[in-house]
């Protein structure tokens, strides 16, 4: 990438320049031709590029026959929340999704992986999810994970290029260095979709979130979510009703009916009982949170290795998030040997909402 490119990018607010500690670096703010969102410049000009968005299928067996002619891998689809990794200088870094340094996972990842990947390929950058209850970002976790983070490799690049290594030399790095990574359940043509039917029954009774496809061709990758996911995914943002927009449950609603429908679940009680809990059990938390607190918010609790990482995090949130995140005054504290940061995301349209209804306000439909 050219410098002119990068300036004319900076005057018209496209990108702008940040500050990690000594790193000073440039984050693009929204997609550019052949640049995704969240593309960042280290120095003058080296590229770390963004991680592309993955299209969606939600029919199994139509979605495969559209879009793969050949075979693709497929691999465990994890809820979390997406970094890349890379060594620059004598520091390691995480990026995330939207191209800021994000201060958490940058404190974690040496403890979380082996970074000794970089000695050998200085110019890898990993692409992972960070997954876990003690998350700054995602409400959800995985079931299996119990306690903290854990990291999943699922992806590696290059410095300075589009594009991934090919599926065969990432699973050879990752078993050479041991490095942890997301489940890969081999390789699948179109015409195996009653095995691929199984396999994501299968995930859906363990409560994953469901499988991405990653075809020969290495820009052509999908994803299918389980159908209980979906019921997940309503049950976590249920009290955030009214401050996400209507289409994220539309949408969910959308995808599980199509899911029911392809795998002989239209009929399934249980699975019609566990969406109205979804909606009304995350309901029932915000009026008791509204009647307890005198608000609506979702907490979080994350741990951090070094007190300037937590509080880099916390001028992160202030800076990002306003006066929706509240961080008490004793906060970071020390917990072993750790700095454990709690905080609440307030929702701003629930709180106004049920603090009127609940003290017996009116409203005109």
């Amino acid at each position: 990438m050219d410098a002119w490119t990068i300036d004319d990018a900076l005057q018209r607010g496209r990108a702008e320049r940040l500050q990690f500690g000594p790193l000073n670096y440039i984050r693009f703010l929204d997609e550019r031709p052949g640049l995704p969102r969240g593309t960042v410049i280290l120095g003058d000009t080296l590229m770390v590029s963004g991680y592309p968005s993955i299209g969606r299928i939600q029919v199994l067996a139509s979605g495969l026959q559209r879009h793969y002619s050949g075979g693709f891998w497929a691999e465990e689809k994890m809820d979390g929340f997406n970094v890349r990794i890379l060594r620059h200088g004598d520091a390691v870094y995480a990026f995330s999704r939207g191209g800021f340094i994000c201060p958490f996972a940058t404190d974690r990842v040496p403890e979380l992986m082996n970074t000794a990947i970089f000695d050998d390929h200085p110019e890898l950058v990993v692409c992972a999810e960070i997954a876990g209850p003690e998350n700054p970002y995602v409400e959800g976790s995985p079931p299996r994970i119990k306690a903290d983070v854990e990291l999943f490799v699922f992806d590696l690049m290059h410095k300075g290029r589009e594009g991934f290594l090919p599926q065969e030399q990432k699973l050879d790095l990752v078993d050479r260095y041991g490095l942890p990574a997301t489940r890969c359940f081999g390789r699948f043509r179109a015409r195996d979709v009653d095995q691929l039917r199984a396999l994501i029954m299968e995930l859906d009774a363990e409560g994953a979130e469901g499988l991405v496809f990653k075809g020969a061709a290495e820009e052509r990758r999908t994803k299918y979510v389980t159908g209980r996911s979906n019921i997940t995914d309503i049950a976590l943002c249920s009290e955030q009703l009214l401050d996400l927009p209507p289409e994220y449950f539309s949408n969910r609603l959308i995808r599980l009916a199509v899911f029911a429908r392809e795998h002989g679940l239209r009929e399934d009680r249980e699975l019609h009982l566990e969406l109205g809990a979804a909606f009304l059990n995350g309901l029932h938390q915000a009026m008791d949170h509204s009647l307890d607190h005198g608000r609506v918010g979702h907490g979080f609790r994350c741990r951090f290795r070094a007190e300037q990482n937590a509080l880099r995090f916390m001028d992160h949130l202030k800076r990002t998030g306003g006066s929706r995140v509240q961080i008490a005054a004793d906060m970071p504290r020390r917990d072993g040997d750790y700095w454990v940061l709690e905080f609440e995301r307030v929702l701003e349209r629930m709180t106004g909402t049920l603090s009127n209804t609940l003290t017996g306000g009116f409203q005109y439909d």
